[in-house]
């Protein structure tokens, strides 16, 4: 799994700042389509103060959103964020699902995932994405 966080957004540098939406259930094959589909139409118009972001995205084993920007380019704004704040939220409506789970992680154990409690995670040291992390550079570097 290691390899997969490694090869996130090759175009941005390890700087770039992230945001993690983790929904409370996988994505089937359908749905996954059409938000990558509504996320590639949100990307290209993404900016901030009238600039486009140099930014990507990915949902991450059908079940993490992120979003991850540049800021040595152009710095997201607090009306940039809540913009994809509000694409989560409008994806979550869309598609009936919660990206804004806050109580459980996703641990990944090999090739597969399950959502825990942090609590439950943490005391069983099992290997969760940090929904704490900012930077690209912590996600590349996660191991699990």
């Amino acid at each position: 799994m290691q390899q997969i966080f490694k090869s996130l957004f090759p175009e941005l540098p390890d700087s770039s700042r992230i945001w993690l939406h983790l929904a409370n259930r996988k994505l089937v094959a359908s749905e996954e389509q059409f938000l990558k589909e509504q996320l590639t139409v949100f990307l290209d118009s993404w900016s901030a103060h009238g600039k486009r972001l140099q930014c990507n995205a990915t949902l991450l084993f059908s079940q993490y959103l992120i979003f991850s920007v540049d800021e040595n380019i152009e710095s997201a704004s607090g009306c940039s964020i809540d913009s994809s704040v509000h694409f989560a939220k409008r994806m979550g409506s869309e598609l009936g699902i919660d990206f804004f789970t806050r109580l459980e992680v996703l641990v990944v154990e090999g090739n597969e995932t399950r959502l825990l409690s942090y609590f439950d995670a943490v005391a069983q040291k099992a290997p969760f994405i940090n929904p704490q992390i900012t930077q690209l550079y912590e996600l590349r570097s996660m191991q699990c």
